[in-house]
């Protein structure tokens, strides 16, 4: 039995990053789905450049031999930057809680404190997937805790994001399949003309996603167009709506918000850059590198006991000109 513990073992990058491969997969399912694996990095800066955040590709035209070439970007203008900040959460272990740690073997102190970095890494990617969900919308408006404990509030603004009003609403008397499918087709034109991408997902809010099923099962094999409904997701002539009944909490408000408002779509080009990106955590234990999620144990005197420090400093990047919302039910 261990006469004493030392925490610190259990929270070198090493260590941590060995927990954090043993937890289980978090469904987030904005990060999972718009910002999956290949669409993360770390960035060793503290800040980011405003250009990456407006991407986009489009077709140039060609260039005569000779003749100088065609300027990308904001080439010649002032570069601004963007100052994303810190998610950072905590957990107390009190002097009597590694007492008691003492009476457990090494395996034991390791899940005690496995349990601990897991509460403070669900934290850190609930609220990563909240400014990812914001993010959709074009900018980010998320609390923002002051130094004296009251809330301001963190902004990234990241342009404009396309709209698109249907001629009349999925849920008009009279509205058919192919005037749906027209909706869609404008939209996925919107999108492509507008960021040069193409690959089409579609969420829909419940209410939306209500109205379509009823509209396909009316078709009943009536005329040509392929229509089904499979679990959580309705096929229409090759174009796939997603229900998305999710929410994310809003801790500034105390509530619940839905990702996708019941009463819209929201259309996004898959193949578009969208990039979430984790810049280099304020911290000289985490070597000022960045890195998805950090953890550390901090000595106090009073209370006396080791607070458990986690942190992250995550930016989820949109291409706003590849997403276009669009309100189809009353």
């Amino acid at each position: 039995m261990p006469a004493t513990i030392n925490l610190r073992q259990y929270f070198t990058p090493d260590a941590v990053a060995r927990i954090l491969k043993t937890l289980p997969p978090l469904n987030t399912p904005v990060i999972d789905t718009i910002y999956p694996d290949n669409k993360r990095r770390q960035h060793g800066l503290s800040v980011v450049r405003a250009d990456e955040i407006t991407k986009t590709t489009n077709t140039v035209p060609v260039v005569r031999r000779g003749s100088t070439s065609v300027p990308v970007g904001n080439d010649g203008r002032s570069i601004m930057y963007i100052e994303p900040q810190p998610i950072e959460v905590s957990s107390f272990f009190a002097a009597k809680d590694l007492n008691d740690l003492k009476l457990l073997d090494k395996t034991g102190q390791q899940q005690v404190v496995t349990n601990r970095i897991d509460d403070l890494r669900r934290i850190v990617r609930l609220t990563t997937e909240g400014l990812a969900a914001q993010s959709l919308t074009g900018s980010i408006a998320w609390p923002m805790k002051r130094d004296d404990g009251t809330l301001d509030t963190y902004e990234v603004a990241f342009g404009t994001t396309l709209s698109y009003s249907p001629s009349t609403l999925w849920d008009a008397t009279g509205k058919k399949a192919s005037d749906i499918l027209d909706d869609l087709i404008q939209i996925e034109a919107e999108v492509q003309q507008n960021s040069g991408y193409s690959q089409l997902k579609i969420w829909a809010g419940k209410d939306a996603f209500i109205t379509l099923a009823g509209v396909v099962e009316n078709l009943s094999g009536k005329g040509t167009i392929k229509a089904s409904i499979t679990e959580r997701a309705i096929n229409l002539a090759g174009y796939s709506v997603e229900l998305n009944n999710i929410t994310y909490y809003d801790p500034a408000t105390k509530t619940n918000k839905n990702i996708v408002d019941t009463k819209k779509i929201v259309a996004w080009a898959n193949d578009a850059p969208f990039s979430l990106i984790y810049c280099a955590i304020d911290d000289m234990g985490a070597g000022l590198l960045p890195m998805p999620f950090y953890a550390k144990p901090i000595e106090q005197d009073d209370p006396n006991g080791v607070k458990i420090l986690g942190k992250s400093k995550p930016l989820p990047i949109p291409v706003t000109k590849a997403i276009c919302w669009a309100t189809v039910t009353s």
